[in-house]
């Protein structure tokens, strides 16, 4: 049904949409029901009949039936369930897998219609043939607005003779509809023994020479526009593994593009699409011949032109917003949300607190989440909230994941399948006043971390001084030379994207020389068993001045005096996003900006002998540039978990130091609430968290650093420091 012009894989994904109820019925349970009792023993299940050997019933009558029940018990019950059915009924079209994953954007569709004179029973109101055409039009419209540089043909098929036929209503040559006629062999008018075999799903492989590909049959009309809107979204596009050569047929899949400019003629000239003189148009990048609108295929040469407009429509395919979850009482609570954050609309107020299943759950998810990491977990729960059927919420609110701001349902539903953004992730408030608002202060983290995956500070060309998004990983020395998202903003403000770009000409330390560094001392258990050393109590602490911060492509200047026993120590770095005091480590990652590499270089003769330093670590440490830190600073929806991170050492190429943070003896979160401890930890704070077993000293022979010796640290995620070292 689909050629594309993509190829790749989609892991954890399902290769089908949405064609019907998954994991059990949508429909919410009543509110009259919500106190649920004791069940019952259960009885044998009878045998489930199919939906075609059922009684015919019309949906809109069992709805009355129930309306008029539940109406003599009580009008509120009604009215609350009312609502949460609608909801149900908009939240339907958002059952899809949200995870980005590669799609065919192009495609080429046969929309199959059957005109014969069976289509005039009334199964269906009016009958079937006018609900088909209504809801074809209906289908033809969102395919392509889903699907703008798709193409689709319309066959309709007809009966043998005058009598078999259903005279069309209206032409379907419009642009990118192509129509055929197709007779078809007039119908018995009972089933053959296969097809029965099929409608008792017995054996598939009966009919269709062994085809074993599933469909669905639309019982009624409802049922009939859910399966046709389902297959307007892309398909997954799945790479096929193992095969030796390139099958001849996937040539076909492969399409050449042109992106024409439109242009304005003073003479008339015709175009070569329908023959007219116009005065404007477009001109083939091909063949040079003119077309009047675009996506079109040439006339002449056969070429696709489009517009780079028409793939951005379909860019939300490739990246879709990750659905949003429902609301429970006890979250509302939690949040106090009062109104929409995008129409402003108000939610109905919380009821008294009352203990139920529900809410005791949540409970138990959230203690849970405080004692383990809770990004982590909060990761966990969005996969796994996404395999799961959208229902209504008990609360009337909906949560994105991402900025954890509450919506009604129809902004769910306008953000989903139109504007494909969130509005509480692009608002750009001012973090602080929207955290004071809330008085929420991890929402006030969250928001300062929003725009921006990997923030880079650089000099373009025209001598200033930008920070910049890096959209994804991006070996260091390629940075340089390319073309960035240009940032407002700093540490302590935010940041907020200007939709310019720039050119970076040199790569700057991402945080300016204004900024303290702290360190932490012995934090790996296997370079406290290499040192020889006894794990104290709390973490040793010292601090490097805002001159020892350096680029990550900078030569570091040795002074002469540090020059016998230079030595290195990679680092995980911490960057604090807000002023932090007293945070317990619980909270503490809400107030990291993100995270990037540093070298703690060391002058290791000012450091170990003791008649020299008396056991201190600061001076040796301290020296202009021994702090590079870089290249970017990589936000924590991109690392949720610092302690799952591996990161190698390299000098000139030979590998000195390679470890996991899971063997930090201090994690991240103890680490911020060990230093926040009655001491206020300014933005821009940035934090060497210790180096791993592998220094320079403790080898043997001694593994210190010589003049011109280039240390390389690359950490899993964030990218890598590559600092030459220079002797004065």
């Amino acid at each position: 049904m689909a050629d594309s012009d993509y190829s790749g894989s989609g892991e954890d994904v399902s290769d089908d949409e949405y064609v019907g109820p998954k994991g059990g019925s949508s429909s919410r349970p009543q509110a009259a029901t919500r106190k649920r009792a004791p069940l019952p023993a259960r009885a044998p299940e009878k045998p489930k009949k199919q939906a075609w050997e059922t009684e015919e019933k019309d949906p809109d009558d069992i709805v009355t039936a129930e309306v008029e029940e539940m109406e003599e018990e009580d009008p509120e019950v009604l009215a609350r369930t009312l609502q949460e059915r609608e909801e149900d009924r908009k939240r339907k079209r958002l059952r899809k897998d949200t995870k980005p994953f590669q799609r065919g954007i192009i495609r080429h569709v046969v929309l199959v219609l059957d005109l014969s004179e069976t289509m005039l029973e009334r199964d269906m109101r009016p009958n079937r043939y006018i609900t088909m055409i209504r809801y074809t039009q209906e289908y033809v419209r969102e395919f392509f607005e889903q699907n703008p540089i798709s193409q689709m043909s319309v066959l309709e098929c007809i009966g043998i003779g005058a009598s078999y036929a259903i005279s069309h209503t209206q032409s379907w040559n419009t642009r990118s509809h192509h129509r055929l006629r197709v007779s078809n062999i007039p119908r018995s008018g009972r089933y053959t023994p296969d097809h029965q075999g099929v409608c008792q799903g017995q054996d598939t492989r009966r009919t269709n020479a062994g085809d074993e590909s599933e469909y669905v049959i639309a019982t009624d009309q409802e049922l009939l526009r859910e399966l046709l809107l389902a297959t307007t979204t892309p398909p997954v596009v799945r790479s096929t593994e193992g095969t030796s050569a390139t099958p001849a047929e996937s040539a076909a899949a492969l399409m050449m593009m042109g992106f024409p400019s439109r242009v304005v003629e003073d003479v008339p000239t015709m175009c070569a699409c329908h023959g007219n003189l116009t005065t404007g148009g477009y001109t083939c990048s091909r063949c040079s011949a003119k077309v009047c609108s675009l996506p079109v295929t040439c006339p002449s040469c056969q070429l696709t032109l489009l517009l780079s407009t028409h793939l951005a429509r379909s860019y939300h395919h490739l990246f879709p917003l990750r659905n949003w979850v429902e609301v429970s009482w006890s979250r509302a609570r939690q949040k106090r949300s009062r109104e929409c954050i995008s129409c402003l609309s108000s939610f109905p107020e919380p009821p008294p607190v009352e203990s139920s299943p529900a809410d005791e759950e949540m409970q138990e998810v959230e203690k849970v989440a405080e004692k383990s990491d809770q990004l982590a977990a909060r990761q966990r729960k969005m996969d796994k909230e996404d395999s799961e059927e959208q229902k209504a919420s008990e609360s009337a609110r909906y949560e994105c994941r991402a900025c954890e701001g509450h919506f009604c349902i129809d902004c769910d539903m306008f953000c989903h399948l139109v504007l494909h953004n969130c509005p509480g992730c692009l608002s750009r408030l001012n973090p602080a006043e929207m955290g004071q608002a809330n008085g929420d202060v991890e929402m006030t983290g969250l928001l300062e971390k929003m725009s921006f995956e990997r923030l880079i500070r650089f000099e373009a060309d025209d001598g200033k001084t930008y920070y910049g998004n890096l959209n994804r990983e991006t070996p260091t020395l390629e940075i340089e030379g390319s073309k960035v998202e240009v940032l407002s903003g700093d540490v302590k403000e935010g940041f907020r994207k200007t939709g310019g770009e720039a050119i970076v000409s040199k790569l700057l330390c991402p945080l300016p020389g204004t900024n303290i560094v702290m360190c932490v001392g012995l934090n790996y258990k296997h370079h406290a068993e290499e040192a020889n050393i006894a794990i104290p109590k709390f973490p040793t602490i010292f601090t490097k001045p805002s001159d020892a911060l350096t680029g990550p492509l900078a030569d570091v200047s040795i002074h002469k005096d540090c020059q016998s026993q230079l030595d290195y120590e990679g680092e995980l770095t911490i960057i604090i996003g807000r002023d932090a005091k007293n945070v317990s480590a619980a909270d503490a990652l809400s107030y990291v900006l993100g995270y990037t590499v540093g070298n703690d270089v060391s002058a290791r003769n000012f450091q170990l002998p003791a008649d020299i330093s008396g056991g201190q670590f600061g001076y040796a440490k301290s020296f202009d540039g021994f702090a590079p830190i870089g290249p970017a600073i990589v936000s924590t929806s991109v690392i949720p978990d610092p302690q799952k991170l591996r990161y190698t050492t390299k000098v000139n190429g030979e590998k000195r130091q390679e470890t996991g943070t899971d063997d930090m003896i201090w994690s991240v979160k103890e680490i911020i609430e060990h230093l926040s401890r009655g001491t206020t930890l300014r933005a821009g704070t940035a934090i060497m968290t210790g180096t791993p077993s592998g220094v320079g000293i403790f080898m043997e022979p001694k593994g210190f650093l010589k003049d011109g010796d280039v240390v390389t640290i690359e950490v899993e995620g964030i990218g890598s420091l590559v600092n030459k070292m220079v002797f004065e």
